[in-house]
């Protein structure tokens, strides 16, 4: 019987209407690969002669998906017949539709989401709990009708809590399997799954949400090649260096809009009667930070017989104990960031915000950190890369109020760590070694 290989290879030549040597020349190959494939001789070449076969050939993304797989030895699946006569692929044409639903608390962001409408590649960033998934997710539900073949949404949990970020190979993997491709079909080198994965997508209208990314080197390898997918990547970082895709950066919100969420979140029967100025100091004291304003307003549904100056009051002794409700915390969120600093990034942050008034310069956070003023401002770039210090002018610096004493939270338990308790030094000290 005839390899799969050479049948596919020659039954697409014959198409193209191609002798071997043409094939070779347009596809910038000696035509002894051609003739080698077509032969069926054991041999398995480099992804990137066989990719350039399949442009020289024309193939559409399933059939280069096909060429791809069934170089590696893996068979043609039996329905799809002489490819002589049908034109085969191995993969099964799926239409993805992964969207969460639609964040309802979403408020504002009116220029944030004509930016997302219009451009075709967008890296959505920000400080933790400023609502960058909430954006995209709506976002991605009003681009949804320009997108038929679908919808993907990975989230690649690069701030989460006892979870690893995504490996990229990994995430290749999924993907390629969501678009139809089945599993023994998945190349094991990340570069050759890229590959295909920009293969299976090129003549596809897809729409692609990648939330929570951890930096540029997990995302890179996502992103997709063609001009007829549209991409939405979100991070606590800046990412600066993937091309051809815009940086928007989200900011806390409008007072007026964070007043609008707060009383959506509430209810407004809740805060009927309640003085404007009121409720502009209850989001004030949450910074106006999507999440602590939606905290707070969960903390005041949870208690009825709680007044919003009661709650003001609460918020004014120790805004961060507050701003926590079920799995919702402020102080968790921001944990998250500052567990994926450096260690020099992380004093730097911890003096900072125990240190600093409401901005500063470069000068005053070098003696601060009692370095060069050329390595403090090395370490404000990172911080702020990270969403953890804003630049307000060129050369100076400030911090979230919720950040600053998050910050000065840390410097305080990292200089007075926990002490153990007498039975877990005990038990610590007669355990066995290991």
């Amino acid at each position: 019987m005839e390899p799969p290989a050479g049948a596919l290879l020659r039954g697409w030549r014959k198409r193209a209407l191609l002798t071997q040597e043409q094939l070779a020349e347009r596809a910038g190959l000696n035509v002894r690969t051609v003739r080698r494939l077509e032969s069926g001789k054991p041999w398995q070449p480099r992804t990137r002669s066989i990719l350039l076969l399949a442009e020289a050939l024309e193939l559409d993304g399933e059939e280069q998906a096909t060429l791809v797989a069934v170089t590696r030895g893996l068979p043609v699946p039996a329905h799809r017949g002489d490819p002589e006569e049908t034109g085969p692929s191995s993969v099964a044409r799926t239409v993805p539709r992964q969207l969460p639903a639609d964040a309802a608390t979403l408020v504002g962001r009116r220029r944030e989401l004509a930016i997302l409408e219009t451009v075709t590649a967008v890296s959505i960033d920000g400080m933790a709990g400023t609502g960058k998934t909430a954006l995209a997710v709506r976002a991605a539900h009003r681009l949804a009708p320009r997108y038929p073949d679908g919808q993907l949404f990975v989230n690649l949990h690069g701030h989460a809590r006892s979870m690893a970020p995504v490996e990229p190979g990994e995430a290749l993997a999924r993907l390629l399997r969501t678009l139809g491709v089945p599993g023994e079909h998945i190349p094991r080198h990340i570069d050759d799954r890229a590959a295909l994965y920009r293969s299976v997508l090129a003549d596809r209208k897809t729409l692609i949400v990648l939330d929570d990314a951890a930096d540029e080197q997990q995302i890179l390898p996502l992103l997709p090649a063609g001009s007829n997918c549209r991409l939405i990547v979100t991070s606590r970082r800046r990412l600066t260096c993937l091309d051809g895709v815009r940086s928007l950066s989200l900011e806390t919100l409008l007072p007026v809009d964070a007043v609008a969420l707060f009383t959506r979140m509430a209810g407004r029967e809740r805060v009927t009667g309640t003085p404007v100025n009121v409720l502009t100091e209850v989001v004030r004291r949450c910074g106006s930070l999507p999440l602590a304003v939606r905290i707070a307003a969960a903390r005041l549904r949870a208690h009825p017989i709680w007044s919003v100056r009661h709650l003001l009051d609460r918020l004014t002794d120790d805004p961060l104990a507050e701003l926590e409700a079920g799995r919702h915390s402020v102080t968790a969120a921001l944990d998250l960031s500052y567990e994926r600093l450096s260690a020099e990034q992380r004093h730097a942050y911890r003096v900072l915000g125990s240190r600093t008034g409401t901005d500063f310069g470069v000068d005053a956070a070098a003696a601060l950190l009692n370095t060069t003023a050329r390595q403090a401002r090395r370490l404000l770039d990172q911080l702020a890369d990270a969403h953890l210090v804003r630049e307000a002018a060129p050369g100076r610096y400030r911090l979230h109020d919720l950040v600053r004493r998050h910050a000065s939270a840390v410097h305080v338990t990292s200089r007075f760590p926990p002490v153990r308790a007498a039975s877990d030094t005990m038990t610590a000290g007669t355990s066995s070694p290991r």
